[in-house]
């Protein structure tokens, strides 16, 4: 395991640690919110994951930073299969292996100012943590669900504009955050720059809508992967280059990538 931990460091710049878990608490009947251990020595970017080994599966599975500390690692998550199910029902001081940091982060500059995040579902996690970096900016933070029960105000950092919507009109606006943003923008004007996360259907029409408006915006992707370490090709996307199109990673060259290079099929 020590030439293995080795490897990770010098090649791909990852460490592997085991880690406890210190809570595994459940949010809502899908969402739990996961925190473990924080035994590793690099430090985590807004926008990177880690990758879980989940007992008697053989692959592990990646999930978005929520927040990160000096103790501890917490990551929001949605049961969607046998592999999170398994996860949800494990229990406090129960070991996982988990590979980190994965990928790269969104980019920031210091010299932006006004700036809007817009967060989509489960999308939302790394956003939270992104939020937290960023002291002393001003930030309009969009969260949209499908109702109130999946906004979880608690994980939510004191200091931006928060501005709501879910589907059925329970809570904030109704209708979906990108409906919501088009109006917002009209009578406020656009931001400096936007950062994004959440289903396709959103990051698709925000791409479209910052393009037009010639707003850089960053965008935090997921795909399925198959070691989250950028070996096997699994989780490829298409890119904008000059000479037309290529291949990128997710794992490895995201999970952030600048809206107008992506090639939404």
């Amino acid at each position: 395991m020590n030439f293995v931990n080795l490897i990770y460091g010098i090649i791909l710049k990852m460490e592997m640690k085991n880690c406890k878990i210190i809570e595994n608490r459940k949010l809502e009947r899908e969402h739990f919110l996961l925190r473990v251990e924080n035994k590793f020595i690099k430090d985590f970017k807004p926008g990177q994951f880690i990758m879980i080994k989940i007992p008697s599966f053989f692959l592990k599975r990646p999930f978005s930073l929520c927040k990160v500390d000096k103790n501890s690692i917490t990551v929001l998550y949605k049961v969607v299969g046998e592999g999170t199910k398994r996860l949800s029902e494990m229990t406090p001081g129960t070991v996982l292996n988990v590979l980190g940091p994965c990928g790269n982060g969104f980019k920031v500059d210091k010299n932006t100012k006004n700036i809007w995040i817009v967060g989509g579902g489960v999308g939302v996690a790394p956003l939270i943590y992104l939020t937290e970096k960023l002291k002393k900016k001003k930030i309009t933070f969009f969260y949209g669900t499908k109702k109130k029960n999946f906004l979880f105000f608690e994980l939510l950092p004191y200091g931006p504009e928060y501005i709501f919507a879910t589907d059925d009109g329970s809570y904030g606006y109704k209708g979906t955050i990108f409906s919501i943003l088009k109006n917002i923008i009209k009578k406020e004007g656009k931001p400096d720059i936007i950062y994004c996360g959440g289903p396709e259907i959103l990051l698709k029409k925000l791409s479209e809508f910052s393009k037009k408006r010639k707003i850089p915006a960053y965008m935090t992707l997921e795909n399925i992967m198959g070691c989250g370490m950028g070996l096997c090709y699994g989780c490829v996307i298409k890119v904008k280059t000059s000479d037309g199109w290529d291949y990128k990673r997710v794992c490895k060259d995201g999970p952030v990538f600048k809206s107008e290079e992506i090639i939404w099929e």
